[in-house]
C-alpha cells in the first residue's frame, strides 16, 4: 500500500471508532435521562427496557468495529508471514510488493 492509501485506511478506521464512541456517549446520556424520567413519573422501573435494548445495539456496534479491526490485523500478519516465507525460498527476489499470496498458498502448506 502506498502512504496515501494507508492514511485513508487509517482515517476510515478512526472515523468508525469515533462514531462508536459517540454512540456509547449518547447511550449513557439517554440512559441517565430515562432513569431520571422514570423516577419522576412512576414506581415501575420501565427505563430498563430502552436502556437494555439500546445497550444491545451499542454492544453489536462495538463487536462490529473491533472484530473488523482484529480481522484486518490478522490479515496483515498473515500477509507478512507469507512474504517472509517467499523471501526465504527465493532470496534473489528484489521486489516483494507485487507478491500475491493467493497464487502461492500451495507452496507454503
Amino acid at each position: 500500500m502506498e502512504a496515501q492509501e494507508l492514511y485513508e485506511h487509517a482515517r476510515k478506521r478512526v472515523k468508525k471508532r469515533k462514531k462508536f464512541y459517540s454512540h456509547v456517549i449518547t447511550w449513557v446520556v439517554m440512559s441517565i435521562f430515562f432513569i431520571l424520567l422514570n423516577l419522576s413519573t412512576t414506581d415501575y422501573f420501565w427505563a430498563i427496557f430502552p436502556i437494555l435494548g439500546w445497550g444491545i445495539a451499542v454492544a453489536f456496534h462495538g463487536i462490529q468495529i473491533f472484530t473488523n479491526e482484529w480481522e484486518d490485523s490478522e490479515i496483515d500478519r498473515e500477509y507478512e508471514r507469507l512474504k517472509r516465507k517467499r523471501r526465504a525460498q527465493n532470496p534473489d527476489a528484489e521486489d516483494m510488493e507485487d507478491f500475491d499470496p493467493e497464487l502461492s498458498d500451495k507452496d507454503f502448506v
